[in-house]
């Protein structure tokens, strides 16, 4: 069939039908793994494990092997399960999730709670069933990361674009002019390491960071932690040390 002949209309019913679809030769897929886990089956067959039936034998990535064998193990517990991924209304990122938890008496009550749930809903309602030995904070330094450069490798040099004139000679970079002194200079900038932190901290910190992601969203668009974080720092910093500045290039210095 050429899709590109459908109507909007029956674009939009047939993509709805082929998820529904999808979501039921999952279940059963889920399903019939849990019959084959439950009978062994996977061991006559020359597999040591249904993890490696699946990656195996069915072409299962690991995380989806993961995943499914979780769901299908889940379902053995609670069978209602499996209507719910039909519906839509589990995933098997969310089953996996709870399928530890499975064996506690509100288990039931926990799969309702969780249905109709994003995953990291599903995170935060189990987060209290979680318990953690509180973390040191960890700061570990990485390899250099050099300014980037827009200087043409060598091998940029073979492909590159030719000039208007066909017969004229190709455009290739000046390595006498301005440009190419300013790239040398900059490829011997110093260069600077990266540092890794890792650190746990309560819901409120996670609001407040939110909180400001939003806020920053217009700076900085990938929502990374690192340029966040710094304008937080510096403006703290500056707030309570008049004589604190802090710019991209030259970082934090006293003025």
């Amino acid at each position: 069939m050429d899709i590109s002949k459908l109507t909007d209309d029956e674009l939009w019913e047939r993509t709805a039908a082929f998820a529904r679809a999808e979501r039921g030769t999952l279940a059963d897929l889920v399903e019939h793994l849990a019959e084959v886990d439950k009978r062994g089956l996977y061991k006559e067959r020359g597999f040591v494990s249904l993890f490696e039936y699946c990656v195996h034998g069915l072409r299962c990535s690991e995380a989806a092997a993961y995943r499914r064998i979780r769901t299908a193990r889940a379902i053995r517990l609670f069978p209602p399960i499996s209507i719910l991924l039909r519906e839509g209304r589990l995933s098997l990122e969310t089953v996996a999730l709870l399928h530890p938890f499975l064996g506690e008496a509100d288990a039931g009550s926990l799969i309702q709670q969780a249905a109709g749930l994003r995953t990291w809903q599903v995170q935060a309602l189990l987060a209290g069933r979680q318990t953690e030995k509180p973390r040191r904070d960890v700061v570990r330094f990485c390899g250099p990361v050099r300014p980037a450069t827009s200087q043409p490798s060598e091998d940029a040099t073979l492909f590159s674009t030719p000039s208007a004139d066909p017969s004229g000679p190709a455009l290739l970079p000046n390595r006498d002019s301005d440009i190419g002194t300013e790239h040398t200079s900059a490829s011997f900038a110093p260069a600077k390491h990266t540092v890794r932190v890792s650190f746990s901290a309560d819901e409120d910190f996670y609001a407040l960071m939110q909180r400001a992601r939003t806020l920053l969203r217009h700076k900085y668009p990938d929502g990374r932690l690192e340029g966040v974080l710094k304008d937080a720092l510096a403006a703290l910093l500056a707030k309570r040390d008049l004589g604190f500045e802090f710019s991209p290039r030259q970082g934090a210095r006293r003025t």
